[in-house]
């Protein structure tokens, strides 16, 4: 596996494990029935994208991605804290909007980095980004 190869699917890792947690971090606070369950879906294909990425680098004896655990509890309590004032679903359809433009925004700029990287790292780092994409789109409805 190329140094690239290694690298774009850490990357993967890291975006689909942050849009993990922040889900996890504010689906508490979710009161609208219909968001709560395209949140579920959307934790379900973050861990599969997630899951897939780890099974190629361990197939090739590359050990996958660890977010720092001071970024997750970082990330958590400022999610936590931004809906502890505001929980309205229309605010934590915006939290969950910036996550995902933060991320595809990564996404993308780290697939320009590692531009050599095969195919399905590539395909992999297009799908977490396409799906990125898709679920800001449907955040739109509850803003």
């Amino acid at each position: 596996m190329k140094k690239e190869d290694v690298k774009l699917y850490h990357h993967i890792q890291r975006n689909a494990r942050l849009a993990m947690n922040a889900l996890d971090a504010v689906t508490e606070r979710v009161y609208d029935k219909e968001l709560s369950v395209e949140m579920s879906r959307e934790f379900i294909t973050f861990a599969d994208i997630h899951n897939r990425a780890l099974k190629e680098l361990t197939k090739e004896k590359e050990e996958g991605y660890r977010n720092s655990q001071v970024q997750e509890v970082l990330q958590r309590s400022g999610l936590q804290m931004s809906t502890l004032l505001d929980s309205s679903t229309s605010h934590v359809a915006d939290i969950l909007f910036q996550e995902n433009s933060r991320c595809v925004t990564d996404i993308w700029k780290n697939m320009k980095t590692y531009e050599g990287a095969g195919k399905e790292c590539m395909e992999l780092a297009e799908e977490l980004a396409g799906f990125e994409e898709k679920n800001m789109e449907r955040l739109k409805k509850y803003l």
